[in-house]
């Protein structure tokens, strides 16, 4: 990661209150901070992240989530850190592409908490909070979402809020740096040469099995089939010419997919040099 230069290093020793940073910490910080913000950001409709710098009655750094048009707008995160430094730089990391602010008026100061419903009581993360976790593995948080059996509806949504957070960056992240555009129009037969990066074989015998892949040709446009290589071993990495028709277009986490069906493979560069020994 990278660091925070020129930033007056605090005793992280537990403090019964913070030393607010200076003028030129918080200047240096804010430069850090907009480095890799998505300049498309409209704060006013998404919101934003940030960080709550008031020494006042408070031990730590916290980060928190302002989200405008919600029963709920302000939305405490995680503590952070007792040192300035670490602290924007872990509120960086959870934030991605979202614009962090420094808050210096500290108008949440005092108020960071652990509520029962936030707390993990199991597994490597016992102890800790939803918050500390999407900090450190937001993918932690996608497991529980997807893995929860627990009666509590207040944790359930509690959960389901940070995954959404975790997946609304990734989202936000993938418009910005993605080149995949869509191809060809629905229903046109089209020839592209690509690089299969995941497979998923479907099936129910070594005869009788179909690959559902996603594809990746060399102008970074990306694809998606459920029958490509009918009963044939297609693997990650197999660099393949094949002709198609276009089933439809669709926008999967902010990455355009051109998903096709019909497949017939001309040849697969792989099975080729396995043939004549090249």
């Amino acid at each position: 990661m990278k660091r925070i230069n020129n930033f007056t290093q605090h005793n992280e020793t537990k403090k019964s209150a913070l030393i607010e940073p200076s003028d030129q910490e918080v200047a240096d910080a804010e430069k850090f901070l907009e480095e890799g913000k998505d300049p498309s950001w409209d704060m006013k409709d998404f919101g934003f992240f940030y960080v709550d710098v008031s020494g006042k009655y408070s031990v730590y750094y916290t980060l928190w989530r302002f989200k405008p048009k919600t029963r709920t707008a302000y939305q405490f995160i995680t503590n952070l850190s007792t040192d300035f430094k670490t602290a924007i730089e872990k509120a960086k990391k959870a934030a991605g592409r979202v614009p962090v602010i420094i808050d210096r008026l500290g108008t949440q100061a005092g108020m960071f908490r652990t509520a029962k419903a936030e707390l993990i009581s199991f597994g490597k993360y016992r102890g800790k909070t939803l918050g500390d976790v999407f900090v450190e593995n937001p993918q932690y948080i996608t497991w529980l979402y997807k893995n929860y059996d627990g009666k509590s509806p207040d944790r359930f949504e509690r959960i389901k809020y940070y995954n959404d957070l975790y997946w609304e960056t990734i989202t936000k992240k993938n418009i910005e740096e993605s080149k995949s555009q869509f191809q060809g129009k629905v229903g046109e037969k089209i020839t592209v040469e690509v690089e299969v990066y995941n497979v998923v074989r479907q099936g129910d015998s070594e005869t009788n099995f179909t690959n559902k892949c996603k594809m990746v040709d060399d102008a970074g446009n990306k694809y998606m089939t459920y029958n490509i290589g009918t009963n044939k071993n297609i693997l990650k990495g197999d660099k393949v010419k094949l002709t198609a028709k276009v089933k439809d277009h669709r926008e999967v986490l902010g990455i355009k997919f051109t998903s096709l069906n019909y497949c017939k493979i001309a040849w697969n560069l792989r099975e080729d040099v396995e043939k004549y020994n090249v």
